[in-house]
């Protein structure tokens, strides 16, 4: 049997590796229609709600947050 894979880190949002993750998301949902702010990696009340929108679209459990699942839905990887 494979061995479980460890739950995903919580990243503080203050961190540079989670600013790229926002930047990330943030250019997946423009490319989708989801978001029209700034490209700047940074977690606005805007991105939330394109995020509580794209996650009803998608069959996703509505948070208005950055998710494992909605990281799949759009394509990105977290590393």
């Amino acid at each position: 049997m494979a061995p479980n894979p460890a739950p995903l880190k919580v990243l503080p949002g203050n961190t540079d590796r989670f600013k790229e993750i926002v930047l990330e998301v943030q250019f997946a949902m423009l490319a989708f229609g989801y978001y029209n702010g700034e490209l700047d990696g940074k977690f606005s009340p805007e991105m939330r709600g394109g995020l509580q929108r794209l996650q009803t679209d998608y069959g996703l459990k509505v948070t208005g947050t950055i998710t494992p699942e909605t990281l799949d839905a759009l394509k990105i990887e977290a590393r």
